[in-house]
């Protein structure tokens, strides 16, 4: 019965001791593991990073007690980065996020409402792609409609999706060696070869990466 018991420990102790070492690699192997840095965009950032500017669309309600008592579905920004709202008149909101004009148009609100409740959103051209205020991709080569693709506010368009919104492959498209080119932030490119068939014939999702503002893609032509 005592034999049993040690043998009963020692392997209850060896149990653990693997187990430890287990998790010791585990930790080492993520401690080591280094992210390419290309081809892995951060997704869904929040919008109040975004700067308004120029060209750009917001829409803004004001509600009070719950009555919708202003609502102006698209208001451009000026040249000069102002805008005209009802009641305020011309505002100077350049460089400012939404959540900062936001607050600013509150306690402008109030001198006309009873606690006012602000809403801010971008908004887009009906009709038209309009201006994105998370920037643009290239989309060149076989393509059918080539030039920018906007970057929706998900932030999560991917190479195919890009292709996608410029018409999709034209005639004699290479599929297999699309090439994007990222500008880093060190001023230099880098570029990688996006295999889109091997995406659709092999299931190989992560090759169908997400792209980031300023991303130029190119698909070139088959040499038959």
């Amino acid at each position: 019965m005592i034999s049993t018991h040690h043998n009963g420990c020692r392997a209850a102790r060896r149990g653990a001791l693997a187990f430890i070492l287990a998790l010791g690699l585990l930790a080492g192997g993520a401690s080591c593991r280094s992210t390419p840095p290309f081809g892995h965009a951060e997704t869904g950032k929040p919008t109040d990073t975004v700067k308004l500017k120029p060209g750009l669309m917001i829409s803004m309600s004001v509600l009070v007690a719950g009555k919708k008592e202003l609502d102006e579905p698209a208001k451009r920004i000026s040249e000069g980065g102002t805008i005209v709202l009802p009641l305020l008149g011309e505002l100077d909101i350049a460089d400012k996020n939404l959540e900062e004009l936001q607050d600013d148009l509150t306690k402008a609100y109030r001198k006309y409402f009873v606690d006012p409740q602000v809403i801010l959103d971008f908004a887009r051209d009906a009709g038209t792609e309009g201006s994105s205020p998370w920037g643009f991709v290239t989309v060149l080569g076989r393509v059918k409609t080539p030039g920018r693709v906007p970057v929706p506010a998900t932030r999560d368009m991917t190479v195919s999706s890009a292709i996608q919104k410029a018409g999709g492959f034209a005639t004699s498209a290479k599929d297999s060696a699309i090439l994007v080119t990222r500008l880093l932030a060190n001023g230099q490119t880098e570029s990688r070869t996006i295999n889109l068939r091997a995406v659709g014939t092999s299931g190989r999702l992560e090759d169908d990466i997400v792209l980031e503002a300023n991303d130029v893609v190119y698909v070139p032509e088959a040499m038959f």
